[in-house]
Order: C-alpha cells, then structure tokens, then sequence
C-alpha cells in the first residue's frame, strides 16, 4: 500500500487576518476619498494640538513622527518575544561560527553534519522573520492615520510648503525624490528617534526581567 503523504501544515487563521488587515490598511491609504476624511477627523484633535495654525509645518511633521514612532514601537515592543528572538539570533551565530570554522580547517566530516543541520538554521530564521511580520499589521493601523493626517494638513493648513536643509535652501515637502520630500523629512526626523526607543526599551526589558533569569542569552 503506498503511503500517505504527509499532511500539509494548516494555514493559521491570524496569518489570514493579518494579510487581510495589512490590505485594507493600504487600501485606505491609497484611496483618497477615504483618506481625506480620515484625515480630516483626526484633525479635529491633532489640529489644534500640533498644527501651529500651519505656521511651523516643519515642527508638526517632527512631532506627528515622533508621536508615530512612539506608538509604533511600544507596539512592536509588547508583542514580540524579545528573549526568543535573542535565543534564535545566538544559535545562529554559533552555527556559522562553527561552519566557518570547519570549512578554514577543511574538515570535510563536520561540514557535512553543519550542512545537515543547515535546513533547521533556516528554519528558525524563517520563523524569526515571520513573527517580525506579524506586527507590522498592528503598526499600520497608527501610521496609516497619522500618514493620512500629515497628508491632510500639509495640504490644506500650510500656506508655505517649502523648507531648508544643507544642501538646498527651498525644498518643496510636495517634490519627489524616490519619496514625496515631506515623507523623506519624516523619516529623517523620526528614525534615529526610533531606534533610540526601541534599543532603551529592549534594554531596561533585558536588564530588569530577562537577564537574571537566562544569563547563557545575555553571554
């Protein structure tokens, strides 16, 4: 009798969802109907709060993406499973320590048990990236607003969409270069600020609850 083949693995109904949520989030980004009016909403309150009457568009940007990259990385921060990863990305490296080791000493017998293994590695990296992914739904559903907010006001509140950096004294937020200028600024502004978030709170995590506890991570 011939054997059955083995079972597919069932599709997990959250990784459906997810898709489904990260299409509808850019499909209301993109949909210009929708987004006016999501943007005009939220205006009601980011308006008056950060908009400086549209005088310092420079400084509303600055604040709407810190404001974004604040909420977006508490929101990567509370759930990803910082340890796991940590433990994933340690066995990683020990393994292609240890297959670059056997391949300088050219021992032929401990490459073809790495190359065994190797299909594991990828595995779990595999698995790493995608619960990286798993996030970014969650995290759509603040920047898609906050992105259509920005839109909104720079288009309709600010008289003067020009603004100054090293190497150009008139830069139109609404010119493009790969990106619309106003997104470039975004990212100029809020990037470093994330990345300084993330790794304090990936510290102050590790120093207070992970490292007492899992000390073979931490080395």
């Amino acid at each position: 009798m011939a054997a059955n083949p083995p079972a597919r693995p069932a599709r997990k109904p959250g990784s459906f969802l997810n898709i489904l949520l990260f299409v509808l989030m850019f499909y209301v980004l993109l949909n210009e109907d929708i987004r006016t009016g999501m943007g005009d909403f939220i205006d009601t309150a980011l308006g008056p709060a950060i908009g400086f009457g549209g005088q310092y568009p420079v400084l509303t940007v600055m604040i709407a993406g810190t404001l974004m990259v604040l909420l977006t990385t508490a929101v990567r921060h509370f759930t990803t499973d910082w340890l796991e990863m940590a433990k994933s990305q340690a066995y990683m490296r020990e393994f292609q320590r240890e297959f670059a080791a056997a391949r300088k000493e050219n021992n032929t017998y401990r490459l073809k048990k790495l190359t065994e293994k190797q299909p594991e590695v990828m595995q779990k990296q595999a698995e790493m990236s995608s619960k990286q992914l798993k996030t970014m739904p969650y995290t759509m559903i603040i920047v898609v607003p906050l992105f259509a907010w920005l839109l909104h006001f720079l288009t309709t509140s600010v008289d003067y969409t020009f603004y100054s950096n090293p190497w150009n004294p008139t830069v139109d937020m609404f010119g493009t270069n790969v990106f619309p200028n106003w997104i470039l600024l975004y990212m100029t502004l809020s990037i470093p600020v994330g990345a300084l978030v993330q790794k304090s709170m990936k510290f102050l995590s590790w120093k207070n609850r992970w490292q007492p506890r899992h000390p073979e991570v931490h080395e």
